[in-house]
C-alpha cells in the first residue's frame, strides 16, 4: 500500500555524492515525501549500508547530491541538506539547487 505522504519513488535506488563529489554509497530505495509548509524537499532513504547510514545521520546543512539509476537520470542536488533517523529509515530535508529528470512536485 503506498504512503499518502510520500509522493513519488526511486525505481531501482540511487547513489549519494558529498559536496566534493565523494562516493557515499547506494540506497535501496528513496522516496520523495510532499512538500512541507517550511518549503523543505524531504527525501525519507532506506540502505543497508552502514557507512551510508553514518554519513547521511551526520549531515548538517551540507551540500549533498543524490543520483538514481532510473532510466530519466533523475535524482536532487542540494544546496543544503541536514539528516536524522526516522524509525529504520533516515529523513534528509534540505533545499534545492537543482531537480534532474522528472522528479519535481
Amino acid at each position: 500500500m503506498e504512503n499518502p505522504s510520500e509522493s513519488s519513488n526511486v525505481p531501482g535506488g540511487a547513489r549519494f555524492f558529498d559536496g566534493k563529489r565523494r562516493d557515499l554509497g547506494w540506497a535501496t530505495r528513496v522516496a520523495q515525501r510532499k512538500p512541507s509548509l517550511g518549503g523543505l524537499t524531504v527525501l525519507d532513504v532506506t540502505t543497508s549500508e552502514p557507512a551510508l547510514a553514518n554519513s547521511l545521520l551526520i549531515l548538517d546543512k551540507s551540500r549533498l547530491l543524490v543520483r538514481s539509476r532510473d532510466a530519466a537520470g533523475g535524482g536532487w542536488d542540494f544546496m543544503w541538506a541536514s539528516g536524522y533517523a526516522n524509525g529504520r529509515d533516515i529523513r534528509i530535508q534540505g533545499v534545492l539547487v537543482h531537480v534532474f529528470g522528472d522528479r519535481s512536485l
